[in-house]
């Protein structure tokens, strides 16, 4: 019964993860906040101790998400998520929660190892964006070092409040008893 319950309320987060992703991908101004919000999706099987459960749904939120978008037309939302967010709240809750990087050197060592994903993910979605739509010299020349600094100055604040909107899932989860 156990397993039932944990594979319906991942078929649940699986289909809300897609939604707001084909959002994103059919309207380009949602791209970004339909990846971030699915991600925060994402984070319901982990508040239920399922690691296995959110890596269901993000490989099937991205299979389902690239059929109904177009995996070759359509990718707004779906590269950022599929690179980065979709996996951050998992490796997060596998990672740093339950299993390694508790001490204090131990995280920090963690939030760098992040941090470099974070903004090789930025940098790889620039490139694939560059690709499908043409090379700007002024892209070529500055926005790279760009999004390397400002990446790697942000994230330790996008890390804490993901963090954090994982603490509340938790709470939340709890308190609806699912």
């Amino acid at each position: 019964m156990k397993n039932a319950r944990m594979i319906a309320l991942s078929s649940v987060t699986t289909a809300l993860a897609v939604t707001l992703l084909t959002l994103g991908n059919w309207f380009p101004t949602l791209s970004l906040s339909g990846a971030f919000m699915a991600s925060l999706v994402m984070m319901i099987p982990l508040a239920k101790n399922s690691t296995k459960g959110a890596l269901f749904s993000f490989f099937a939120t991205v299979i389902l998400t690239g059929v109904f978008s177009g995996f070759f037309t359509r990718w707004d939302a779906l590269l950022p998520f599929a690179i980065f967010s979709g996996l951050h709240p998992t490796v997060n809750y596998y990672f740093g929660e339950k299993h390694f990087f508790k001490r204090p050197l131990g995280k920090v060592l963690f939030i760098l190892i992040k941090d470099v994903w974070f903004v090789g993910a930025l940098v790889l979605t620039q490139l694939l964006v560059e690709v499908y739509t043409g090379e700007v010299e002024f892209i070529r020349r500055y926005l790279y070092p760009i999004l390397i600094v400002a990446g790697a100055l942000i994230f330790p604040l996008y890390d804490l409040l993901m963090t954090r909107f994982q603490r509340m899932t938790i709470i939340i989860i709890k308190r609806f008893k699912l």
